[in-house]
């Protein structure tokens, strides 16, 4: 009966009556909106500031100041380099490279836009890749970015974890001239190579001095034209022509590594191939820089960095070492010996069991 009665009505009524509804709801809303619109933008303004930093109108940061605390941060004896730049001049470099923002690999975070630097300055770290470097450059930025904050007040400094600004670190770090990025879509730091880490503390008033800004830097790695070593190492297949194209099989065979017996952070084959990585890793070696432990123990890596970061996978690991009957490097020295020492002498008495496949192969034959 009431299809019979809603027939009878003629459409253009029915169009009539609908649109009506529609703007009276529209208007409604509207006053709404307007009514809410005052203290809604103050709202809106507090929780900008919480998660992007806060404008500081007047405010200049020493740039001396700011040095000594990203000294203050870094661990102690690993090499760093760090740079400071206008966010404005930053922007203006995104044009110039367009193939890494194509990257799909981008861990969850949106597409880099020369919008996403809103900060008035930016502070880039990278950070040379030692054990539990995961650890140290999260808490560098954050201990940066605390600095700031309390010699000019909450909201004025912001690090990478801690802002919403959909960043892509190596392309910030790349528009600010620390290096290129090479064929396996991974970073290449200009003194450190494929090893190391990055961080970004993003501050919301100008700086008394800022680095050059690089003009002709190349965002394409230019040993990489002639080279394909590093294609040919991957596992899977996952990347080419700078891009990761195989996102879900380079992700399957991370958490195959990272949960399985090898309790590797990444799978490392392209950059070990690297043949130029390799010779910066070589020269900073020689002029001081640590050995690092994931080089002949990659199993010590995994256990100093679950240990500083307390993260549930370690007892993942635990409960694996215990299932697969594996000894743990260390452990009968830990109760004579502090475990940094026993850390540190199992490290240099490691095997070959202990390094690489080797780790894998020793689990499956304990099992």
């Amino acid at each position: 009966m009431l299809d019979a009665l809603r027939h009878r009505v003629p459409q253009w009524l029915r169009r009539t009556r609908a649109h009506a509804s529609n703007f009276a709801w529209a208007r409604q809303w509207q006053a709404v909106r307007a009514a809410a619109t005052p203290w809604m933008k103050q709202e809106y303004e507090a929780a900008r500031a919480r998660l992007r930093g806060a404008p500081r109108p007047g405010v200049v940061i020493d740039r001396d100041a700011l040095d000594r605390w990203v000294r203050n941060a870094a661990p102690p004896g690993v090499p760093f380099e760090a740079v400071v730049l206008p966010g404005g001049e930053l922007r203006a470099r995104f044009p110039d490279g367009p193939m890494e923002r194509r990257s799909q690999h981008l861990l969850g975070k949106l597409r880099m836009t020369h919008r996403a630097i809103p900060s008035e300055s930016v502070l880039v770290i990278a950070l040379f890749s030692d054990v539990a470097a995961d650890y140290f450059i999260e808490t560098m930025g954050a201990d940066v970015a605390s600095g700031v904050n309390g010699a000019y007040g909450d909201g004025t400094a912001l690090s990478d974890a801690a802002s919403s600004i959909p960043v892509v670190l190596k392309e910030i770090a790349t528009a600010a001239g620390l290096g290129t990025i090479g064929k396996n879509a991974l970073f290449f730091s200009r003194r450190f190579g494929f090893n190391c880490k990055l961080s970004a503390v993003f501050l919301g008033a100008p700086v008394s001095r800022y680095d050059a800004t690089p003009k002709n830097t190349d965002w394409k790695l230019p040993d990489c034209a002639t080279c394909n070593l590093c294609v040919e190492a991957c596992p899977v297949g996952a990347f080419d022509d700078y891009v990761i194209k195989k996102v879900e099989s380079c992700d399957r065979l991370i958490a195959s590594d990272y949960f399985g017996p090898r309790r590797d952070h990444m799978c490392r084959a392209c950059i070990t191939r690297c043949p130029v990585s390799n010779d910066v890793l070589k020269l900073r070696r020689r002029e001081g820089a640590p050995q690092r432990a994931f080089w002949d123990n990659e199993a010590q890596l995994s256990l100093v960095a679950d240990l500083f970061m307390y993260r549930p996978s370690f007892w993942v690991w635990m409960l694996q070492r215990f299932y697969y009957g594996a000894d743990m490097p260390g452990r009968s020295s830990d109760r004579k010996k502090g475990f940094a020492e026993a850390l540190s002498s199992s490290v240099s008495t490691a095997t070959s069991d202990r390094t690489r496949d080797g780790w894998r192969l020793l689990a499956k034959k304990q099992r």
